[in-house]
């Protein structure tokens, strides 16, 4: 990529989104649910909204699963479970996303860029990592370790 656009000259200004909100909104109440960005929003330089939403709606099906018609009661306690369990499962990704956004990396980050920039497949899983289809563990193997 980089040969393909040594020698490119823009063609527009470059626009950018300026300042975003980072949230965390009470996701459940009696009867409702929020998810997406709805529910919490993370600056958009890893562009995990959309792999955190889909995530997001199928632990809610399966939260919800069997609650729909019966007892309220059952229905919001589902919702609570799953509020707390998704706010569990977005944290880790809402504060590595939040660094990135510094622009800022530290020499460390920087060490595992270049490591992983070395290896097709430990690039294919790093950046599955950061759309958070992959964890930390999937990345941090004896390969990488041995590069770094």
């Amino acid at each position: 990529l980089h040969d393909r656009l040594a020698g490119a000259k823009p063609t527009e200004r470059l626009h950018g989104c300026g300042d975003q909100e980072n949230f965390f909104r009470q996701p459940t109440g009696p009867g409702w649910v929020l998810v997406g960005d709805a529910a919490h929003h993370k600056d958009s330089i890893t562009a995990r909204g959309i792999s955190d939403a889909f995530q997001q709606v199928e632990a809610l099906v399966e939260a919800v699963t069997g609650t729909l018609g019966g007892d309220p009661a059952l229905l919001d306690a589902a919702l609570a479970r799953f509020a707390e369990d998704a706010r569990a499962r977005l944290v880790p990704g809402y504060e590595a996303t939040l660094g990135a956004a510094r622009l800022d990396p530290h020499e460390q980050r920087l060490s595992l860029l270049r490591a992983v920039q070395s290896d097709p497949e430990l690039t294919a899983i790093y950046l599955d990592m950061v759309a958070g289809i992959a964890s930390a563990s999937a990345l941090y193997t004896p390969r990488l370790l041995a590069l770094l």
